[in-house]
């Protein structure tokens, strides 16, 4: 495809990942084509105008007045947020600390400490605390002493347990949303797939964040949990913007650290994240970027990555179509109506609302993924049993 017929989707994503060498011929099209309103407005969508306002201002590009404000606007009042968030993320990792709960930061928390030179460049709506699971009960009640609530799941705790167990979209994560008085986000996981909670707080690393020292998750596990939740999100553009971005800069250090490369990789296989690796090693190098030799894998790491420009392109699937073929998927469903239906369905329409999601009854869901379903393309379907394959080992 010409750059002159690239969809502007595809040209904004370049913009923010791309090298230099590539830029102006990037920042060329885009101002022949006027299009630099409609780049600032995905800016906004996607959530990376942090990452657009520093492209902006590092290599001077020629964005017109009124976007250029805009973003500066957003910037600084996002750089606003960003600090209150990471502020309660210092505060219940030392009421952690002090409480002798072991507990690191990883995601984008991680992404800021390691990749940034502070929390301009970098949005955070909430920051993503691991705790062991042993710890899960000692760590609630440390935190809602400290003035944190449940955001979800106002029942018993072992409702919502029993919810995220039996859910296969959050694909092996299980996590609360915790708000502080500010209303400032943390979500506190014990589990993320495959991942060992106590090997990861082994490897962690201390950094000082807001005055703070905070243990924060090592390079090549901050890349593979980046890897991860882009594939929980089953490659929607819109939801993992950012962890694109944040793979690019994950890449870019890597190629500095090959010991971090070389325990990427070895992590990569034992946790199932091989293929999916692959997948975003493949997307970030078609936009531009910096990636080390043989990451970008086989087959399924090209239907992944393929599966994530068709969604650039003509929008997001429906989700449950992942879902289709997958026993584990099936099981886990089934698993949480034997646990107790109407609290599995109160918790996870709480979820639904949160996320800001319709809640659909099961034959609303089954008629929409029938209509989904009907005409998809063979590599269409190629691309989704991919994703299906690539989830349920996250899990198994």
């Amino acid at each position: 495809m010409s750059s002159a017929r690239t969809p502007i989707h595809h040209l904004a994503m370049q913009l923010l990942v791309c090298g230099r060498e590539e830029l102006p011929s990037v920042v060329d099209v885009l101002s022949r084509r006027e299009a630099w309103n409609e780049v600032a407005a995905l800016a906004e969508r996607w959530k990376v105008f942090p990452a657009l306002a520093a492209r902006v201002a590092a290599e001077r590009l020629p964005l017109p007045p009124e976007p250029a404000a805009a973003l500066a606007r957003s910037t600084s009042i996002q750089f606003f947020r960003t600090t209150v968030c990471m502020r309660a993320g210092c505060d219940a990792l030392r009421a952690l600390s002090e409480a002798g709960i072991p507990a690191l930061v990883f995601k984008g928390a991680a992404v800021i400490a390691h990749l940034h030179q502070g929390m301009r460049d970098r949005m955070v709506r909430d920051v993503d605390v691991l705790i062991r699971p042993a710890d899960l009960s000692a760590s609630l009640r440390v935190l809602e002493a400290h003035g944190f609530r449940r955001c979800i799941g106002q029942g018993p705790i072992e409702d919502y347990i029993a919810f995220v167990e039996h859910s296969p979209g959050a694909a092996g994560n299980q996590a609360v949303s915790l708000l502080n008085r500010q209303d400032a986000a943390v979500d506190l996981h014990w589990r993320l797939g495959k991942f060992d909670p106590a090997e990861l707080l082994e490897s962690a690393s201390t950094v000082e964040v807001l005055g703070t020292s905070i243990r924060v998750v090592r390079p090549a596990s901050g890349l593979l949990l980046t890897v991860h939740h882009a594939l929980r999100n089953d490659l929607v553009p819109d939801e993992i913007a950012r962890d694109v971005l944040d793979c690019s800069g994950w890449f870019r250090r890597m190629a500095g650290h090959p010991a971090e490369l070389v325990q990427a990789r070895e992590q990569a296989a034992r946790l199932g994240l091989v293929e999916a690796l692959g997948a975003m090693a493949i997307i970030v190098r078609r936009f531009g970027g910096q990636v080390p030799e043989g990451l970008e894998g086989k087959d399924a790491s090209r239907a992944l990555a393929d599966l994530y420009f068709r969604q650039l392109g003509e929008g997001p699937i429906n989700t449950d179509l992942a879902y289709l073929g997958s026993g584990r998927a099936a099981l886990q469903i089934l698993r949480g109506a034997w646990t107790g239906w109407r609290r599995y369905q109160q918790v996870m329409r709480e979820f639904e609302s949160r996320q800001g999601e319709a809640s659909l009854s099961l034959l609303q869901r089954g008629m929409r993924l029938l209509r989904s379903a009907a005409g998809l393309s063979p590599a269409h379907w190629r691309q989704l049993r991919a994703l299906t394959k690539a989830k349920d080992r996250l899990s198994d």
